[in-house]
């Protein structure tokens, strides 16, 4: 079959190089603003965080989708997409200094980022391993984040068992910090009585999930619910497990939504 092509996309971001003692070698930062960011009245920061190392495309892209679809322009947000040296579990490694995900993030990016754009709520959307993070630093850090979406994420892992996570968390229960069902537990009540969680589906892990998954977006959307949490939850329609199948736009107005008030 011969080579397929996209429709061209120009491109109009800003792009740093970071240097970290927490990663292994020189990872990016892109960043999209507005157009004309001072009209823009309510402006925030859309942390896009990545499911795969370095700036891969293999699976679609976050700032592209982001620009492809003008939205930032749409909701008057900056969108920010940090590239890491290995798989994004976004936790750290007490005996590795290149492998602290979570601390690069939270101490060098988010920092560097307040910089160039100072006291604006900070919002995280990903998918995957990438939506995990999003949910989990949210709890975490709820003073820090003011609300997140995850696209098909397994969100309600309760044992690093699978994929790279054996390599990430060597001792299940130092897991259970990260887990999100244990943190909506023991923070959730941190988050208030407005909605500050959306979750989207469903591929790999939301409705009809293949025999190696399980439907984690409707077991969290239970938990939640159970829990007392607001929170946005659609799980009806399928889409591939990419950043480029179509939930974007609806991940994006919904964390836009529910932070339009800040």
């Amino acid at each position: 079959m011969p080579a397929t092509f996209s429709a061209p996309l120009r491109l109009n971001y800003l792009q740093y190089s970071v240097t970290s003692t927490r990663q292994q070698f020189e990872t990016v930062l892109r960043v999209l603003e507005p157009d004309d960011l001072a009209a823009v009245e309510n402006p925030r920061i859309v942390y896009l965080l990545p499911s795969t190392p370095e700036l891969s495309h293999r699976s679609g892209d976050g700032l592209d989708e982001a620009l492809r679809g003008d939205l930032h322009n749409r909701h008057g947000l900056i969108f920010v997409a940090p590239t890491y040296s290995d798989w994004p579990w976004m936790t750290d490694l007490p005996d590795q200094p290149m492998f602290q995900q979570l601390m690069f993030f939270i101490d060098e990016i988010v920092p560097f980022v307040d910089t160039l754009y100072p006291a604006l709520p900070r919002l995280l959307i990903g998918y995957s391993k990438g939506g995990s993070a999003a949910l989990q630093i949210l709890l975490r850090y709820p003073q820090a984040f003011a609300a997140a979406a995850a696209f098909d994420s397994p969100v309600m892992k309760t044992q690093p068992d699978q994929w790279e996570m054996p390599y990430y968390w060597p001792s299940p229960e130092r897991f259970e910090d990260f887990a999100i069902p244990h943190l909506l537990r023991t923070r959730g009540g941190e988050l208030g009585d407005a909605p500050r969680i959306a979750l989207h589906g469903y591929g790999n892990f939301g409705k009809d999930a293949p025999d190696w998954s399980h439907d984690h977006l409707s077991e969290a959307h239970r938990l939640l619910d159970e829990l007392g949490i607001a929170h946005v939850y659609d799980n009806e329609r399928h889409r591939a497990h990419r950043w480029d199948s179509g939930w974007l736009p609806e991940a994006v107005a919904a964390v836009a939504r529910m932070t339009d008030t800040l």
